[in-house]
């Protein structure tokens, strides 16, 4: 049986817009011009929001593949022990860490009263402003604070590895150059991450420090994607390093931290390192990147800033 349909006539049918202009005032506290602009701008906060928890899921769906492919690496090239047995004598005093590194006991010394002097300033001075930083915006937050603090034998490591490539140098120099003895995160949602960093590098201008050096946009790196700002404490001049991540770019730095100390050990072969180089691609190349993330740059300059 057929069913019949009302006629149709030729009278125009009311489009999206007028018929979100006969909506009643009470339901967007608008005015009746602005409602149009109203649910365009929400419609566009919505499909913002279901476009991050998207990317955000393909990220989490791409980990165990990466997971899998970085145990494939360990398998196929092993890393050999760190450590080993120093061609050192027996010296009181002395420091041997791995690898053969070596610190005679006055340089010893010297950089364990640095290391004690660093944990203060980061403690005392560092930590409590990066504290109050925090507290002004709820919707990100400080990660990973329990490794605020380079623990003393690899800082130590650093300073041999410094004396041994520039000899003439103290140890005191050597140890004040590390630029992350102390180092903090900031991890973001994606849609907020430009305009919250540039509020955050704000604060930090505000709490008094100083950039040690300009600031490290690597959102456009097939290698690594995040950004890394170096500080100084004006005081003391102590120097500590501030990365702003978003989520999966915080789990992808974590995800490739042993390739990337492998990509920065001479003793890595060539053949290893354009396996650990494509590895590091793989990770990035699944990393989704916030909008206007790659245009951010360094705030405004002091004119005392190093």
């Amino acid at each position: 049986m057929r069913i019949d349909h009302p006629a149709e006539d030729d009278t125009p049918r009311a489009s999206p817009e007028s018929r979100l202009a006969d909506t009643p005032l009470a339901d967007t506290g608008y005015d009746q011009p602005d409602r149009v602009a109203y649910f365009a701008e929400h419609r566009a906060t919505v499909e913002a929001a279901y476009r991050e928890y998207q990317a955000a899921r393909e990220w989490d769906e791409a980990v165990p593949a990466l997971r899998e492919a970085w145990e494939n690496h360990e398998n196929k090239w092993p890393y050999p022990e760190r450590g080993g047995p120093t061609v050192h004598p027996e010296v009181p005093g002395a420091w041997r860490g791995t690898g053969d590194r070596y610190l005679a006991p006055d340089a010893n010394s010297e950089v364990t009263r640095g290391c004690a002097r660093i944990r203060e300033v980061g403690e005392t001075v560092i930590t409590p402003a990066m504290r109050r930083i925090e507290a002004e915006d709820p919707s990100r937050n400080l990660v990973g604070l329990d490794y605020r603090l380079k623990a003393e034998d690899r800082l130590k490591e650093k300073v041999a590895d410094e004396l041994e490539a520039r000899p003439g140098l103290t140890a005191a120099k050597a140890l004040s150059s590390v630029p992350d003895a102390v180092r903090f995160t900031f991890c973001y949602e994606d849609q907020r991450y430009a305009s919250g960093v540039r509020a955050d590098l704000m604060r930090l201008r505000a709490e008094g420090f100083e950039l040690a050096k300009p600031l490290k946009n690597s959102w456009s790196s097939d290698q690594y994607k995040g950004i890394n700002t170096q500080w100084r404490e004006p005081e003391t001049g102590q120097r500590f390093e501030v990365q702003f991540h978003t989520r999966p770019s915080f789990e992808a730095k974590q995800l490739s931290h042993d390739a990337y100390e492998r990509i920065r050990n001479p003793q890595t072969s060539e053949p290893e390192l354009d396996e650990l180089e494509d590895f590091q691609r793989q990770v990035c190349g699944k990393i989704p990147v916030p909008p206007d993330a790659a245009e951010i740059d360094d705030p405004p300059r002091k004119e005392h800033d190093g």
